[in-house]
């Protein structure tokens, strides 16, 4: 048998990759009812190893499920835990020898190398609990909006966005989507993640953190983590 051997295992519950050394193995779990599909992860992995979610051709507005990231490329992937560390919804667990490693216990936090998250725990829609370390603005740009789509609201975990009323009166003009309570929006950027045209736009304004970091590898990962899909328009 050659070493490292990579393997990865996907169900509807959790996607397994691992890579078996010599003397140790590690392994990258991401428990998929966890997910909201915000796109953290695949933002701020350093090696690109992680796509946005298996989007179906054929299917014009998104779900939850086709947004859920994955691991595409395992041999790229070095387990450096960034993805783990950064995930606001706790549905990455790192692995070594088939024993969790704490937060704390990963090399980039125990090390110093990102800083420490200052963050809000928030109970949200289906009892998701959500670590809340960044402050978003979310608008939605009417005109751009896919009409009769509601991707956006319906992947929000937080109740943010809502699927503007009808209205009474078949000459009034009526909005498709609506950001019905800002304050309640956690940043997470799933909703970004999930428009089909750029009319979501979000944008992270503040990160909240405290502590010694490496200005090297925090600084670029800080820059990753809010260019969000949509954070700018595409070039044709």
């Amino acid at each position: 048998m050659s070493f490292p051997k990579i393997s990865r295992t996907i169900s509807k519950q959790e996607e397994h990759v691992m890579v078996q050394f010599l003397t140790e193995s590690l392994e990258l779990i991401l428990n998929r009812e966890k997910c909201v599909g915000c796109g953290t992860c695949a933002r701020v992995c350093p090696k690109e190893a992680i796509s946005r979610g298996p989007v179906g051709a054929s299917r014009r507005f998104p779900a939850t499920a086709d947004i859920i990231p994955e691991v595409y490329d395992p041999h790229k992937c070095v387990f450096c835990g960034t993805c783990v560390v950064m995930c606001p919804f706790g549905a990455l667990t790192l692995k070594k020898d088939g024993k969790i490693i704490n937060l704390a216990d990963i090399p980039i936090v125990a090390e110093k190398v990102v800083p420490k998250l200052e963050f809000e725990t928030k109970k949200l829609k289906n009892d998701r609990i959500v670590k809340q370390y960044a402050i978003a603005e979310v608008s939605v740009v009417d005109e751009e909006c896919a009409k009769g789509c509601g991707s956006c609201a319906e992947v929000c975990p937080s109740g943010t966005i809502a699927i503007a009323k009808r209205p009474e009166h078949g000459w009034e003009k009526s909005k498709n989507v609506e950001v019905v309570d800002p304050d309640a929006c956690v940043a997470c950027g799933a909703c970004n993640n999930a428009c089909p045209t750029g009319a979501l736009k979000l944008k992270i304004i503040e990160v909240k953190t405290s502590g010694e970091f490496s200005e090297m590898f925090w600084i670029p990962l800080l820059e990753r983590l809010k260019t969000l899909r949509w954070s700018k328009k595409e070039e044709k």
